[in-house]
C-alpha cells in the first residue's frame, strides 16, 4: 500500500510541475544569423538607462576653474540666466572723463545696493533684465556714461535630491541648472514622467522630464532656484520596443498610453515601410512564467510593466514555437544530473518559416533529460493533438521529422516514470525505483525473490509503458513491467486437484443421497 501511494506521489508532482514551469527562449541557428542581421541595421535594442531614455550623455568631469568660465560665458550669452546668489558682476561707466568700475555682488538679501546709484530688487529677474535696470539708472543719474552691467562670476546653490536616487543628499547647481540635469543622480526605477519639485516656499510642482526632452515641452524642464527639492517618484509601466519602428528604445508609458497602438504612434513615431503590421510579439513575465503574444497593428492590446515588443518586419520571416514539461533548465545547463521531477522548464523555440521538427529537435536536443519521455510527446495545433516520438526523429525514423513548423505550435515532453514493476511469480509484486543498466535479477532480488512456482529465473515476459510485449533481450528502461512466469505444471496441477475434489466432493453427496432411508 506504501510503495503504491508514493507512486502516486510522484505522478500527481509530475504532472503539477509544469504549472511551476522555468521559461527561457532557444533560437535556431537560423534566426540567430538573422539577429546578428538585425543588431547591425538597427532592428534590436536593449533596455536602455534611465538617461538614456532621456537621451542625455554622460556628464563631462572638467576642472573647477574652467568650469566656471564655462558657466559665465553661458550666462553672458543667455536671456534666461536669473541673477542668482553669489554672482560677482561688474559696473562700468564714465564720468569726468573717466572710467568707473564698480563691483556689484549678489548677496542673500533681496535687495542690491549700488554705491552713487541707488538700490534694487533683484527678486525674480533675470539677468538681462536686471541689467537694463542698473543700465538706465546710471544713465539717468549720469547722462552720456555709458555704462555696462557685465557678469565677472556666476554664483552657485545647492538642491536636495531625494526619493529614486543612488544616495539623497544636496547637490550643486547654478543659474543654469535644469531639472533635467539631476536626472544622473537618479537610478532606473525612476519615473521620467512624474517628478516633484518642491520650492523654497513650499509650494509642489510635478513635471515630465520625458515631454520635456523627446517632445520639446521647455516648461516641463524648468531651472531650479537655491533650496528646490527635487524628488524623483517611482516609475510606472515601462516597456521595451525594437524592430521595424521609427524610433525604439525604453518607453516609460502614462497610464492613457498603455496600449499598443499608442506606443508605436505617438513614443515610436510609427511602423516603418518595412514592418509586417500583423506580425508584433510581445513577450512577458506574468504569474511566474514567460508568455508571448503574436498581435497585430491596431488591437487594442493593453500593454504591461516589463512588456518586450518586437515589430517584425516582412522580410524577416520569423515565428515561434512552445515547448514545455521535462526538460533541462538553461540555468541548470552546467550540472551532470537531473532529479525526476524536480526540473520543469518551457522554452519559446525561434525559427524560420520552412524549419521542420526534425531541425528543431537538433537544436533542442542538449535540453532533454533523462526524465524525459522522447517517445511520449506530442504536438498541439490548431486545437487537436499528435503524438510524435521524438526518439524516432531523433533517429531519422519518423516522418513527422520532416513537417514543416507553424507559429503557435506546442510541444509537450512528459515525464517519464523512473519505475520498474515487478509482478508474477515474485514474493513481493509491486513498483521499484528503476536503476540504469540493471537486468532482470536484479529487479526480482528487490521483489522477494521468485516464489516456489516460478518457472526460473529467466522465464519472464517485459512490457512497456504502452502494454506491448517486448522481446526479451530487450534492456530495461524506465516503465517496463516485468512478469516472472509461474510453473505451468504446479498451475495444472493445482487446476487437477481442485477439479478432482470438487468430482469428489459431488460423487460423495450423489451416494449420500441414494443411501438415503426412503
Amino acid at each position: 500500500m506504501t510503495k503504491k501511494y508514493f507512486t502516486v506521489c510522484i505522478l500527481l508532482l509530475a504532472a503539477l510541475l509544469p504549472l511551476c514551469a522555468d521559461n527561457q527562449v532557444v533560437s535556431s541557428l537560423a534566426v540567430q544569423s538573422l539577429d546578428s542581421s538585425s543588431q547591425q541595421s538597427g532592428l534590436t535594442a536593449s533596455w536602455q538607462s534611465y538617461t538614456q531614455q532621456l537621451g542625455l550623455t554622460g556628464q563631462v568631469q572638467i576642472e573647477l576653474d574652467y568650469l566656471q568660465e564655462v558657466r559665465t560665458l553661458s550666462a553672458r550669452g543667455s536671456i534666461e540666466y536669473p541673477v542668482t546668489v553669489g554672482d560677482v558682476y561688474t559696473l562700468n561707466y564714465i564720468y569726468n572723463n573717466s572710467t568707473v568700475s564698480v563691483p556689484v555682488e549678489i548677496s542673500h538679501p533681496a535687495e542690491v545696493a549700488i554705491a552713487n546709484i541707488g538700490t534694487f530688487d533683484r527678486t525674480g529677474k533675470t539677468f538681462a533684465q536686471f541689467k537694463d535696470e542698473i543700465e538706465s539708472a546710471v544713465r539717468a543719474r549720469y547722462p552720456y556714461s555709458n555704462p555696462n552691467l557685465s557678469i565677472t562670476s556666476t554664483g552657485a546653490f545647492t538642491v536636495h535630491v531625494s526619493g529614486m536616487v543612488s544616495s539623497s543628499g544636496n547637490v550643486s547647481a547654478w543659474g543654469l541648472t535644469r531639472l533635467s540635469d539631476m536626472a544622473y543622480y537618479a537610478t532606473d526605477n525612476a519615473s521620467s514622467r512624474d517628478v516633484t519639485v518642491i520650492s523654497a516656499d513650499g509650494t509642489s510642482r510635478h513635471y515630465d522630464l520625458y515631454a520635456a526632452r523627446r517632445a520639446s515641452d521647455p516648461a516641463q524642464d524648468p531651472l531650479l532656484k537655491s533650496s528646490d527639492r527635487v524628488i524623483f517618484n517611482q516609475r510606472g509601466v515601462t516597456v521595451l520596443v525594437s524592430g521595424s519602428v521609427m524610433r525604439s528604445g525604453t518607453y516609460q508609458l502614462t497610464p492613457k498610453d498603455c496600449n499598443l497602438t499608442a506606443l508605436i504612434d505617438e513614443y515610436c513615431l510609427g511602423l516603418d515601410r518595412a514592418a509586417d503590421v500583423r506580425r508584433i510579439t510581445v513577450t512577458r513575465y506574468e504569474n511566474g512564467s514567460y508568455t508571448e503574444n503574436l498581435v497585430s497593428y491596431g488591437d487594442d492590446f493593453e500593454l504591461l510593466d516589463g512588456d518586450v515588443i518586437t515589430v517584425l518586419s516582412a522580410d524577416m520571416p520569423v515565428g515561434s514555437v512552445t515547448l514545455t514539461g521535462a526538460l533541462q533548465s538553461s540555468d541548470s545547463a552546467s550540472s551532470s544530473h537531473t532529479v525526476q521531477g524536480q526540473v520543469s522548464a518551457q522554452y519559446f523555440y525561434r525559427f524560420v518559416i520552412g524549419q521542420t521538427v526534425g531541425d528543431m529537435l537538433i537544436d533542442m536536443a542538449p535540453y532533454f533529460t533523462a526524465s524525459s519521455d522522447l517517445d511520449g510527446c506530442y504536438l498541439t495545433r490548431d486545437g487537436k493533438s499528435y503524438a510524435i516520438s521524438f526518439r524516432d526523429v531523433l533517429y531519422g525514423n519518423d516522418p513527422a521529422g520532416d513537417m514543416v513548423l507553424q507559429n503557435g505550435d506546442r510541444f509537450t515532453i512528459p515525464f517519464s516514470n523512473q519505475v520498474v514493476n515487478v509482478n508474477g511469480a515474485v514474493n513481493s509484486p509491486g513498483t521499484y525505483g528503476y536503476v540504469p543498466g540493471k537486468d532482470v535479477s536484479y529487479y526480482v532480488n528487490l521483489a522477494g525473490g521468485l516464489t516456489e512456482s516460478a518457472r526460473g529465473i529467466d522465464k519472464y515476459r517485459l512490457y512497456n509503458s504502452y502494454g506491448e510485449r517486448l522481446d526479451d533481450n530487450t534492456p530495461i528502461t524506465a516503465e517496463t513491467t516485468i512478469e516472472m512466469e509461474i510453473s505451468t505444471f504446479e498451475r495444472d496441477l493445482g487446476i487437477t486437484v481442485t477439479v478432482v475434489s470438487l468430482v469428489a466432493s459431488i460423487v460423495a453427496l450423489v451416494a449420500a443421497i441414494v443411501d438415503f432411508p426412503n
